[in-house]
């Protein structure tokens, strides 16, 4: 297992420890935007896909967004950027037609429609400094530093390759059990990077 990832487990799990955190599901609900929306946490570590929700769920609430915190020891803040991303069969009978729906998927003007709704981070680089940025809105503030943070190289790519989401359940599960006392860091680990391996064997 790699250290930095205990690390950052270590530090989030640790929060529910000191006092400075709680599960949503503690205030009767399902995710971290869900008690942000009602107000029961000043805080919540979310993505951008917040946003949306928060308008159309929370539409009064007066809020910001920032970079995580800074590594101690790196001196790097932590980022949570997800996008979208879209590809071809290799194998396609319509290669032609699969690229011009993707033409159309990731152009300037679809791009901006994704930007302006909440409904992802876009996938061109030439948004960042989109005109939308100036509006006095908290969501277009909002996107305005995750764009900034995602430019300032903290970025790591990832991809979900034949495993989907299945590789998000072991370690979600873990971070439960440990933050409502039933295991210790050391154990939920444990058995998370076994069913881990068993996923990707």
């Amino acid at each position: 297992m790699d250290p930095a990832f205990k690390e950052a487990f270590n530090w989030y799990t640790g929060l529910k420890e000191k006092g400075l955190g709680i599960m949503p599901a503690d205030v009767g609900q399902g995710w971290n935007g869900g008690a942000f929306a009602i107000e029961k946490v000043a805080v919540a570590l979310e993505g951008g896909w917040v946003l949306g929700f928060l308008r159309d769920e929370a539409p009064n609430l007066k809020y910001g967004a920032t970079l995580l915190p800074k590594n101690l020891k790196t001196g790097q803040p932590g980022n949570l950027i997800y996008t979208v991303a879209w590809g071809m069969n290799a194998n396609s009978k319509n290669k032609d037609a699969a690229f011009k729906v993707m033409e159309a998927l990731t152009s300037p003007a679809a791009q901006q429609f994704i930007l302006e709704r909440g409904l992802a981070i876009p996938s061109r680089k030439v948004l960042a400094d989109n005109p939308y940025f100036e509006k006095d809105t908290p969501e277009a503030q909002a996107n305005k530093i995750v764009f900034e943070g995602a430019s300032a190289g903290y970025v790591k790519p990832f991809k979900f390759k034949e495993y989907g989401d299945k590789w998000m359940s072991p370690i979600n599960v873990a971070l439960s059990e440990v933050m409502s006392g039933q295991k210790t860091v050391d154990e939920a680990l444990e058995i998370a990077q076994e069913q881990l391996n068993e996923l990707m064997k």
